[in-house]
């Protein structure tokens, strides 16, 4: 089992793309490996949750994977947001 990527979102079209698409060019300036990077960052993150150990491991990744874009589609909207690994890195 594989997290999907970024492109791999793009790839899907509507909503996600648009998330991927935004993630990308808003949080990182077009500069589509580092935002994958961070994007592999957040779901890795997400995964370690104690909430994520009641699921199956291909369930918790994707579940991982969905709450990241639900962050990304309610955060990415607000002027100013930043993603959150460059925040922490800044």
């Amino acid at each position: 089992m594989t997290m999907r990527s970024l492109y791999d979102l793009h790839e899907e079209g509507g909503d996600a793309a648009e998330i991927a698409e935004q993630f990308a060019s808003r949080w990182h300036a077009d500069d589509w490996n580092a935002a994958e990077d961070h994007w592999e960052q957040l779901v890795s993150r997400m995964l370690k949750a104690k909430t994520m150990d009641m699921h199956s491991p291909e369930s918790a990744l994707r579940q991982a994977e969905m709450i990241i874009q639900n962050f990304a589609a309610t955060s990415l909207p607000v002027r100013d947001s930043r993603c959150p690994i460059c925040a922490t890195n800044a």
